[in-house]
């Protein structure tokens, strides 16, 4: 039967230049990974950048537009509404029904 050990301390013990070696190739490891990870957020950013600016340049006129009509009604105040609500029609119960008064057809008459 075989004795697998899996305490780091029982192997061989490392030299001084061996962990010297390590220290600086995990720190050459952490830089990379750092300007890596900083030069794909920039180009992130660029392209995000570059798509809220042709979003920006293409709604213009929507936003022109809106603008007008905003500017419109705060000077019209008293124009009517071009959206009718079924509250404002007499004869509409809710939306759904219509009363209709029809002398003809009452009971009792």
């Amino acid at each position: 039967m075989t004795n697998i050990s899996f305490d780091p301390s029982g192997g061989p013990q490392q030299g001084l230049l061996a962990r010297i070696v390590g220290g600086v190739i995990g720190v050459i490891a952490l830089i990379g990974a750092f300007m890596f990870s900083a030069v794909v957020f920039v180009a992130v950013a660029i392209v995000a950048l570059a798509f809220w600016g042709w979003f920006w340049w293409k709604t213009r006129a929507l936003r022109r537009q809106m603008q007008e009509q905003m500017h419109e009604q705060m000077r019209e105040p008293t124009r009517e509404s071009p959206y009718r609500s079924p509250a404002d029609e007499p004869n509409v119960i809710d939306g759904e029904a219509v009363r209709v008064d029809d002398e003809r057809n009452r009971l009792g008459q």
